[in-house]
């Protein structure tokens, strides 16, 4: 199991998103890896592209980069009210890796389809 790194449910599979953290540019110059739900792929999906260039400057929740970010809203798990809605703030580069990712997750699922054994 694993933690979605914007919402936090826990999932056995997470969709892998190559990540650029300057904070850890000496150590991953490539950029890390960070677990999204499939939920919050989509979301950050719908934000990117409906995106229009304009967003508010500060701190992007997922690479702690200071740029300029989008609003994605996502559902959070809550013990009281089952899910509850949430803005998260995200920056460009993230939301096109996010893009990039799914699109390299679906086509790996297409190509590996998981099969159920039956006897």
């Amino acid at each position: 199991m694993a933690d979605c790194d914007l919402c936090g449910v826990a999932l056995p599979t997470l969709v892998p998103v190559k990540v650029y953290k300057p904070g850890f540019a000496d150590s991953y110059p490539q950029g890390m890896w960070q677990g999204l739900c499939e939920q919050c792929v989509s979301a950050a999906i719908k934000a990117n592209q409906e995106s229009t260039g304009t967003g508010t400057t500060g701190t992007c929740q997922l690479c702690g980069s200071a740029e300029r970010l989008f609003d994605v809203h996502i559902s959070r798990p809550s013990f009281s009210k089952g899910a509850e809605g949430d803005t998260v703030h995200i920056c460009k580069r993230c939301l096109n890796s996010i893009e990039q990712a799914k699109v390299e997750w679906d086509r790996d699922k297409a190509t590996h389809p998981h099969e159920h054994i039956t006897d």
